[in-house]
């Protein structure tokens, strides 16, 4: 019975995720009009919705862990495809509803990384999915046979990506893309760029920390599209080696909860402050960010599963070889890493 209450509740989360999904195409649609809106819903997420099944469901458990190759050439097949589609379907929209974008403003290779990047958006969502599940079915043999737990956590964290960072980062390219902004490609080479690095570079097992910067710096610029006003964020990275290994995502984690715990989009006060460094000892690594008033946050921070993660991973790849503090105020929360050589 519990299996069953288990799976009704997985169903009903699908549903409501695809339901959010929907809405949330729906409301960037009206920017324009109400005809744009339905266009959305009816493209864009039975598109989505195809690909993350086909990925959920045939590609990953069939070619994922035997046959990469296969497995990124269906996967890049399918999803030139459904976004030639979706451009056939852009340019008849176009012709039909004219008084949405002029014809003239219609920007062919705009419309095709556009789909792009929504076919990329519900494969890396089903990719993370297949793994959580994965993730969760090991971490179940472990508590009964106790083994490949620590090998298990850090393949998952390889691959994990914030949903929410795809939404709005979407959001914002479609909103620079609809008015005109001349840094929207540039904004999508930086998502492509992001995705490169989490979909490729992150399946070794340690990486070059120039990579992990930029995604950093990159990661940084789409939260400061957020908001009209720059966000009081600093990052300040250096002297460091750019060929220095490090494993990768081990600091996105730190700095993802300091975007989330200092609330800063909505705190005109709040700030976050990012330094690394490195000299021939050690390398120093710190997050501080500012703490909403009346909101204690010292055990969320402390305690999340990411935070949880990080310390596996730095016991299994740096045992002796780290220190990690986190400090917790009233105003203020600070993490600091340190590795030694």
């Amino acid at each position: 019975m519990p299996v069953k209450i288990n799976n009704w509740s997985n169903l009903l989360r699908s549903y409501a995720i695809w339901l959010t999904l929907g809405l949330f195409y729906f409301v960037l649609g009206m920017q324009l009009s109400l005809t744009r809106s339905l266009f959305n819903i009816v493209l864009f997420v039975p598109m989505q919705y195809l690909i993350y099944n086909l990925n959920l469901q045939k590609f990953m458990p069939r070619f994922y862990e035997t046959d990469k190759l296969k497995f990124r050439l269906y996967n890049a097949i399918l999803m030139l495809f459904m976004a030639s589609f979706g451009v056939l379907a852009e340019i008849l929209y176009q012709h039909i509803f004219t008084e949405d974008i002029p014809p003239s403003n219609f920007n062919l290779m705009g419309a095709f990384i556009l789909y792009i990047i929504l076919c990329l958006m519900a494969f890396w969502v089903s990719m993370t999915r297949y793994l959580v599940a994965k993730e969760e079915k090991t971490n179940f043999e472990i508590e009964t046979l106790k083994r490949d737990k620590a090998e298990s956590e850090l393949k998952f964290l390889k691959t994990q990506i914030n949903p929410h960072f795809l939404f709005n980062a979407l959001n914002n390219i479609y909103s620079m893309a609809y008015t005109g902004d001349k840094s929207a490609p540039e904004k999508i080479t930086m998502l492509s760029d992001m995705l490169r690095y989490v979909l490729y570079d992150c399946e070794s097992e340690f990486i070059s920390l120039y990579k992990e910067i930029d995604y950093i710096s990159s990661f940084i610029e789409f939260q400061q599209l957020k908001t009209e006003n720059r966000q009081n964020i600093t990052f300040n990275a250096g002297p460091y080696d750019d060929n220095y290994q490090i494993a990768p995502m081990l600091l996105v984690t730190f700095v993802e909860n300091g975007f989330k715990h200092s609330k800063i989009e909505k705190n005109k006060q709040g700030f976050v402050t990012i330094h690394l460094s490195q000299t021939d000892e050690k390398f120093y690594f710190s997050v501080e960010n500012s703490v909403p008033d009346n909101i204690s946050q010292s055990k969320s921070v402390s305690r999340g599963i990411g935070i949880d993660n990080v310390r596996n991973r730095l016991n299994l790849l740096y045992p002796t070889k780290h220190k990690l503090s986190i400090i917790s105020k009233a105003n203020f929360h600070k993490i600091e890493l340190e590795l030694y050589k």
